[in-house]
Order: structure tokens, then sequence, then C-alpha cells
């Protein structure tokens, strides 16, 4: 793992069959830096050797079509992510991984309609971290949160009926709260059945990152079950509690309050930033630490 940044991650089907959950898990990771990369394969986390690449990528990915198909799903995209990562250092990183995702989903739900798999899909939302700066592309309704100074934001937004129907200004539908779009799948009633809707500036961003951020990706295994205060709670930095505790503490706590579905979270923490050096070039530093301030925003997306 790059030394500027420690990152921890539970990935699991959660409470399982015996206690009314999920029988496996169809939920999916990826945490790629050059030389190495994270995520799930047949049901059992896996390490491998990656050949390029460029900074640090996140991706969470909740599959859905029912067992093999979920799992099948939430992985495939999690593949093409790393086959993306593995190209090295685009020019502009932004654009790149949204032009990406949107070939990805297409070219991937052919796949999948020619192989009969046509409930087959996913959410994903990726995280990619180049020298200072971080870029996030989303589609689905897992989350990404931003923890910066003791304030907590919600960078995504869910892709639920309710949601689309106030971006375009029409009434509110029936069953508001329905997720409406999943990656390889497609839209539900938002057009085009075999598209998907990547709305620049509010399902992509950029953050310049500062020492001592924390970013959570989580499925909505997680996000379902824990209020927007007690997951900043559960955030907070306090006694250098690192994110690898974060993340279980995060999968205890919602699978005891009652989520039945797997649960994934990864929790980054920022260490240090690099500075332009005119004479060493990129150089490591450190800011000194910050007093977390005590309010916490509310999601700045309203």
């Amino acid at each position: 793992m790059d030394e500027r940044f420690r990152v921890g991650v539970h990935c699991s089907r959660g409470i399982g069959p015996h206690r009314g959950g999920r029988s496996k898990n169809e939920d999916n990771f990826l945490v790629a830096t050059r030389g190495r990369a994270r995520f799930m394969e047949g049901g059992i986390e896996r390490e491998v050797r990656t050949e390029g690449g460029a900074g640090l990528m996140l991706v969470v990915a909740d599959g859905m079509g029912g067992h093999d198909h979920g799992a099948m799903a939430s992985g495939a995209a999690v593949q093409a992510m790393l086959r993306l990562f593995q190209r090295g250092r685009p020019r502009d990183t932004g654009a790149t991984l949204t032009r990406f995702v949107r070939a990805a989903h297409t070219r991937l739900r052919d796949r999948a309609a020619s192989a009969g798999a046509t409930n087959m899909g996913t959410t994903l939302t990726v995280l990619w971290i180049i020298d200072n700066d971080a870029w996030w592309v989303h589609v689905g309704d897992s989350r990404l949160y931003h923890l910066r100074q003791g304030g907590l934001s919600q960078l995504s937004r869910d892709h639920i009926r309710a949601e689309f129907a106030r971006r375009d200004g029409r009434p509110q539908p029936p069953r508001p709260r329905a997720l409406s779009q999943n990656f390889m799948y497609g839209s539900r009633g938002l057009g085009d059945d075999d598209g998907i809707r990547i709305d620049e500036g509010v399902d992509t961003g950029h953050v310049r990152l500062q020492a001592h951020d924390r970013f959570l990706i989580c499925s909505d295994g997680i996000s379902g079950c824990l209020s927007h205060d007690r997951l900043a709670d559960m955030l907070l930095p306090r006694g250098e509690v690192p994110p690898s505790e974060a993340a279980q503490v995060l999968a205890r706590a919602a699978m005891e309050s009652g989520s039945d579905d797997n649960v994934t979270a990864l929790v980054l923490q920022v260490e240090r930033l690099l500075a332009l050096d005119d004479h060493a070039g990129w150089r490591l530093f450190e800011e000194p630490p910050t007093e977390p301030r005590l309010h916490r925003r509310r999601d700045r997306k309203g």
C-alpha cells in the first residue's frame, strides 16, 4: 500500500441465512495500488500482483440479479475497473474515468444479454486518487462519503426514482425509494432501458485532498441501517482508531442495527500529501493535525 494512505476493508455476506440474511455475498470491492490489487473472487478475498497503474483506486460494487448473477455482475465491474487502473496515469483523470464507466456499461451489458442474464446488474462507486487529487464516479445506491475536520459529507446521490424525478422537475413517482438504475442493468423507467445516466458534476466529482481526510465507500447494507450522524461518529479517528478497525466497526454496527444485506465498507485515511519541490519534484510532507470541529455538516447535496 502507498505509505501516504491507509485503507480498511470489510466485505461479507452479513448476518447469514441462519439469522435471516443472505446466503451468499454479492458485494465486491477493489483496492488497487501500483503492484498490488485486492478484491473478492469466488467468495474469497484475493490479492494479486499488477503491472502498471497510477495512484490508488477504490471501488465498491453491490451486485443484483440473484446469487450467481449478482456476484458475477459485481465481479465483472471490479475487474473492468482494474483494467482501467492498470493502463496507468491518464491525461484527464475525471473525463477518462467517466468515459470508461459508460463504455464498460455498454460492453458488459451486451455480454450479459447475450448470455441471457438481462437482470444482471450492480452498483458501482469508484474513487481514484492520483497525487493530491481524488476523482469519483457513481452509479446506483452504494455511497461515497468524505470526512474532513469532523464534518461528514455525502458526495454521491442514490439513484432512486425520487432523485431522478427531482433532477428532472417531475412529480414524485410511485415507490420513490425504489432503485432506478444499476451498472450493467441500465435504467428502469428513465427512458432507454439499455442506457445509463451519469450527470456530470452530480454523479461525478473531484476533491483536492488534505492530510487526515477520510473517505468511506459502502454498500447499502451499511448506509441503509446507520444514520448520517452515526456514520460520522464511527468514522472520526478517535484514539488513533485505524481505518481497518473503523471498517469492522461499521460492519458490526450495521448488522446489530438490523441489516440483513451483504455489508461492504472501504475506509480510506489520507496520511500525507505530496508537495511540489522545484528541485526534487514531488516529495512527501505531512500537515500538522488539526482539532476536529464539533459540528458535522449534513449532506451538502441536499
